[in-house]
């Protein structure tokens, strides 16, 4: 069953596909309603929200912002949906950690280079023209010039850049709560992406997140390994307990062999009005 996808990345950050391109993916599987999530800037939203409303597609405003993890865990990510791409604080959030993705790339480099490996940040500016400094555009630089060693980004990840990677810098981002409260000011809902990214210290980060005012948490989505029976029942039992709601997306990038495509995770269409509901109800309009 094709799904309603909430968390797709388009070129406006580290996907693969324009907004139009990604509309037209929507389109053709006949979803009825997506959003796309970019890391750390909205900028997509207005484009796509022109070409979905041509194919009579739902859009939905979205973002992902970064999150300053706490300790022992690598990557929290907090999506935005319904939110005011115009807000002044999500324009800031996008400048603030264009700087912070600069610096953390930089390191990166720093360690690349350490490990022998002949790449500069003068070289990852040529590759994207100064638009865009995350690690997929590292790999890429990489694939180039190692062909012999990588032929697919997952192997860059899974020896340099990915979180057990040699190369790997733990991202600078916004705090929890401020990011909660950015985006409940344009408007949006927020959930914790992945939530099983946290690990053991999962419910503690949720319940942080719950008591600064966190709306919900995505429970379908499409990891590298899949969630566990175990780890499902947790979160569907911490939603229940805590009146949250769900949403849920493929964290869709580029097309990759074996990999999950656009609606094969996400939610349903009575999840999505459940959800569409709560906005309405609970927005801080």
């Amino acid at each position: 069953m094709v799904k309603i996808d909430l968390h797709i990345h388009s070129n406006h950050s580290d996907g693969e596909f324009s907004p139009k391109e990604l509309v037209g993916i929507v389109s053709k599987k006949g979803i009825t309603a997506m959003a796309i999530t970019d890391h750390d800037k909205a900028t997509a939203n207005k484009e796509a929200e022109k070409y979905a409303k041509e194919k009579g597609i739902e859009y939905i405003h979205g973002i992902e912002i970064t999150a300053t993890p706490p300790e022992g865990v690598k990557e929290l990510h907090i999506v935005g949906l319904f939110i005011n791409s115009e807000n002044k604080e999500i324009n800031n959030i996008s400048d603030r950690h264009k700087e912070y993705a600069i610096n953390t790339a930089k390191k990166i480099i720093e360690n690349l280079n350490k490990l022998n490996y002949e790449i500069s940040f003068e070289e990852l500016l040529e590759e994207t023209n100064g638009e865009h400094f995350g690690r997929p555009f590292i790999a890429k630089i990489l694939m180039k010039k190692y062909p012999e060693k990588f032929s697919e980004r997952s192997q860059v990840f899974d020896e340099l850049l990915g979180k057990q990677g040699k190369a790997f810098v733990m991202p600078k981002g916004t705090e929890l709560k401020e990011a909660i409260k950015i985006i409940h000011a344009a408007e949006g809902i927020a959930f914790v992406a992945h939530p099983w990214f946290l690990g053991k210290n999962m419910i503690k980060i949720l319940e942080e997140f719950v008591s600064f005012g966190g709306d919900g948490i995505e429970l379908d989505y499409s990891p590298k390994n899949s969630i566990s029976e175990n780890t499902k029942n947790i979160l569907e039992n911490f939603v229940k307990k805590n009146n949250l709601i769900i949403s849920g997306g493929t964290d869709f990038h580029k097309l990759e062999e074996g990999k999950k495509e656009i609606g094969d995770r996400g939610i349903s269409e009575k999840e999505f009005l459940k959800l569409k509901e709560y906005h309405q109800e609970n927005a801080k309009i």
